[in-house]
């Protein structure tokens, strides 16, 4: 038998079997699926059965229906399809549909290293972050380099001054 998942925004979780023909779905108390929220329409949606299939139609609420994300007036649902009245989302469960025909046999497809690669003429960089150019300072590798002979020089006047002051 097929039933309507729903979750509630507190948390609450109601399982709802769809055993009439045509079922309503809205915040008021005369629908046949009363969902006491704010973003549900009092009249938002109904579901109709129809043979072995379930047709939800939305009512013209005011938030919209939407089947896995999709906003629609008049879908079809299917095992396991995500459904959304406003904010507050159910799953559908119904019977597990078989393939109604055998998947096609597999062929190969020949595949070929390409011999060159190129970048296309007038092609723009479409990422969002820019690209990291390390841009040479030349005033900070002049500092660096009177760094590194200030050191030497250091070294150099310690160790004549080392040699000068050691006894003979």
């Amino acid at each position: 038998m097929a039933k309507l998942q729903i979750f509630l925004p507190d948390g609450t979780q109601i399982s709802n079997d769809l055993q009439d023909e045509k079922i309503t779905v809205g915040r008021l108390a005369d629908n046949s699926l009363q969902i006491d929220d704010a973003s549900v329409s009092s009249r938002h949606a109904e579901i109709e059965q129809e043979g072995d299939a379930f047709h939800l139609h939305d009512l013209g609420s005011t938030n919209g229906t939407f089947v896995n994300g999709e906003q629609v007036t008049d879908a079809v649902l299917r095992h396991g399809d995500e459904v959304r009245f406003g904010v507050v989302e159910a799953v559908f469960h119904g019977e597990e549909e078989a393939p109604d025909q055998p998947l096609p046999e597999s062929t190969s497809v020949a595949s070929e290293v390409a011999k060159i690669s190129s970048r296309p003429e007038q092609f723009v960089n479409s990422s969002p972050i820019p690209k990291n150019v390390k841009s040479k300072d030349p005033l900070a590798a002049g500092l660096v380099a009177a760094a590194v002979l200030g050191i030497l020089a250091f070294a150099a006047a310690a160790v004549i001054i080392l040699g000068m002051a050691s006894p003979v």
